[in-house]
């Protein structure tokens, strides 16, 4: 058996009502929040109930929502400013992925005083970093479960995914109720980010067997209940399912990390600003490909997770693999390919995946070549490294 670590320290508060305990969970921790989030007129219910909850239990709020797709420096450098000035003493990240990273690391930032791209840059010791309590309104991004959070630069150019221990979350509220409202679209694109985050975690070289058990179960889940989630947005089983799918390959990737379909697609987002969850799942098939005759087992293990491979031996069912995924994103009705998010053939993103060690992760060893393959595969509709010649 392979040698490996497990640690996770975020308390996991799940279930329909839930949200009810944000007052009694955060005022545990400080009594000044700084509520993070977008300014999205869906999440304004929710957004004024959270700072009802907050109130009743003693917390005074500050509203944060100037936080977009892929949050940048700049703004995670206003909102450390006024969480400073108000004197802030915990941080709620309520959202999707975007507003969670965002929280963490203004709760990281705010107590240095330091320029958030410098602090990672520099690897500046996160001393007295704020508590800070992750609420989900998607299903997809898994950052109530993780401690990474993902910054774009756009100066430099560049997007990063970011590893600190202080971005676990204290405690995080996971509420089905909260994403019924949900559109179908960004449901289709942070359940297919959720499938992304388990197939990568499940085949990464630092996959461990406990990390795999979580890995496998978000596959399965997602398999069976994101046709359902898409379809019907308060099928409240579907919902739960897909919620449960989320939180276990945030906690995935947190111990085995990603493989090349991140790498390609943080490197696309940064030059394209393109979502992240729908990036990364278009360019998984790709990756799939690349992959599936390197860890066989894994990959045959992947198409019986999501309902096929009935009858084939395991280097059939490995290579049937990608073939499901992109059944499934055409199922959801999203994009064939990159090209179609506006995303070109690009030096700036080739320059940015062939940067030393960024395939430290993946089963198979990836050289400039078949960065570029799998660049141009991913742009085609059919989403196919093997449709350009890649072996």
């Amino acid at each position: 058996m392979n040698l490996f670590s497990f640690y996770f320290p975020t308390r996991l508060v799940f279930g329909q009502g839930q949200f009810s305990t944000l007052g009694e969970e955060v005022g545990r921790l400080g009594k000044r929040a700084m509520l993070v989030t977008y300014p999205s007129k869906s999440l304004a219910g929710t957004v004024a109930q959270a700072v009802d909850l907050l109130a009743q239990a003693g917390v005074s709020t500050i509203i944060f929502d100037q936080i977009t797709a892929n949050p940048t420096h700049t703004s995670i450098n206003q909102g450390s400013q006024i969480a400073q000035h108000a004197g802030v003493d915990v941080v709620v990240g309520l959202g999707g992925g975007t507003p969670m990273d965002a929280a963490k690391m203004i709760a990281i930032a705010a107590p240095l005083k330091e320029d958030i791209w410098r602090i990672f840059e520099d690897s500046i010791p996160a001393v007295g970093s704020l508590p800070m309590v992750a609420v989900p309104t998607t299903a997809g991004s898994g950052s109530e479960a993780t401690h990474y959070a993902v910054l774009s630069n756009r100066d430099l150019n560049r997007k990063e995914g970011f590893a600190r221990p202080q971005f676990f979350p204290r405690v995080s509220i996971l509420d089905p109720l909260l994403t019924i409202s949900l559109p179908p679209r960004m449901t289709a694109e942070t359940g297919m980010d959720a499938l992304t985050h388990a197939i990568e975690a499940y085949t990464s070289r630092l996959a461990s067997p406990i990390s795999d058990l979580f890995a496998a179960q978000a596959i399965r889940l997602v398999g069976a209940y994101l046709r359902r989630a898409v379809s019907d947005g308060t099928d409240l089983e579907a919902r739960e399912n897909m919620l449960m799918a989320n939180t276990l390959a945030g906690i995935a990737i947190t111990h085995a990390d990603t493989c090349l379909a991140h790498v390609i697609g943080e490197a696309v987002g940064a030059v394209f600003n393109t979502g992240h969850g729908v990036t990364v799942s278009l360019t998984l098939p790709a990756v799939m490909e690349f992959n599936c005759q390197s860890s066989v087992e894994k990959y045959a293990s992947i198409t019986r997770l999501l309902g096929g491979g009935d009858g084939l031996n395991d280097r059939d069912a490995a290579a049937q693999s990608p073939a499901l995924v992109r059944a499934l994103l055409g199922d959801l009705d999203l994009p064939s390919g990159l090209a179609a998010l506006g995303v070109r053939d690009s030096s700036l993103v080739t320059a940015l995946v062939n940067r030393p060690g960024m395939d430290a992760s993946n089963p198979r060893p990836a050289d400039a070549e078949a960065y570029a393959l799998l660049i141009q595969g991913s742009l085609l509709p059919a989403m196919s490294y093997w449709a350009v010649g890649g072996n």
